[in-house]
């Protein structure tokens, strides 16, 4: 199926899959869902397990989707030097005791490899567990994307929670963790990359508690009814298998509901394009 597309009043979202390389169920959802045309995005953990295939499979892909990289700063791939357990990279980042050095030379590390396993730049960057928006990692984000002349301006995402009317229909807890993420660093990165000319979404769309109720596909239209253009969705879809996986029975959960087929007329009806952001921006 191709890109949805609405004749007139459309919205026009990007819809992201995040964790790509973590493990094949993770590749294979993010390449079937944009063959599908249910996904704009695909954000990369270079240094996950699954990466070196879904690398070569990205490179070969048919789909219209735009590709990122997933800066990863919590979790130990065995070839990243420094992480941080996500609570205590919380707590250094904004007690500003973060080794400046080591993390501009982890984020070069991944960007070149990113860089040299696609070849090509990546159109947006964002961060796994949204260390991205964190003190000290987003000022020398922007210093290492300021410094490489190949790469252009990729738009950054923003953690900038729903509008409260746009949200209402969301639970309380749901919410709350949308503000909680923003607070930990949205405003700082907003103003600094408006001041180096990155672009950025509107707002993020998406988070949740990872738990079977309310059902995903429910909130799903929650989010894709109140989302303005420019806004980005996340999403976390895998396909089940024998791989270790905390998340693994929410993210077949995210898979089921992307891929059903009443979706596809739901979204149409609703007025709603899926689309790269860059079309958006640029």
């Amino acid at each position: 199926m191709s890109t949805l597309r609405h004749e007139s009043g459309t919205r026009s979202i990007a819809v992201c899959v995040d964790d790509f390389g973590l493990h094949k169920g993770v590749n294979r959802a993010a390449l079937d869902l944009g063959e599908k045309g249910r996904i704009s995005s695909i954000t990369c953990l270079v240094d996950g397990h699954a990466w070196p295939a879904g690398a070569h499979a990205l490179k070969h892909s048919t789909a219209n989707v735009e590709i990122g990289l997933h800066l990863n700063f919590t979790e130990d791939f065995g070839q990243n030097r420094f992480f941080r357990k996500l609570s205590r990279l919380i707590v250094s980042a904004h007690a500003r005791r973060l080794d400046r050095a080591a993390i501009t030379h982890e984020i070069e590390r991944q960007l070149d490899r990113f860089e040299s396993d696609l070849d090509r730049a990546p159109d947006f960057i964002d961060g796994h567990q949204h260390v991205h928006q964190l003190p000290i990692i987003r000022e020398a984000l922007i210093e290492v994307l300021n410094g490489r002349s190949t790469i252009g301006k990729p738009w950054i995402r923003s953690t900038r929670p729903p509008q409260a009317q746009a949200g209402r229909r969301l639970p309380y807890a749901i919410r709350i963790k949308s503000r909680l993420i923003a607070w930990l660093g949205a405003a700082s990165l907003e103003r600094l990359a408006q001041r180096h000319g990155y672009p950025q979404n509107r707002h993020l769309l998406g988070v949740y508690g990872f738990g079977a109720n309310p059902p995903y596909a429910d909130l799903l239209k929650i989010w894709l009814t109140g989302a303005q253009s420019r806004d980005v969705l996340m999403c976390h879809p895998a396909l089940p298998g024998p791989w270790q996986d905390p998340l693994g029975e929410a993210r077949a959960r995210e898979y089921q509901a992307l891929s059903d087929p009443a979706l596809a007329e739901w979204i149409v009806s609703a007025g709603i394009e899926i689309t790269p952001l860059r079309k958006e921006i640029s």
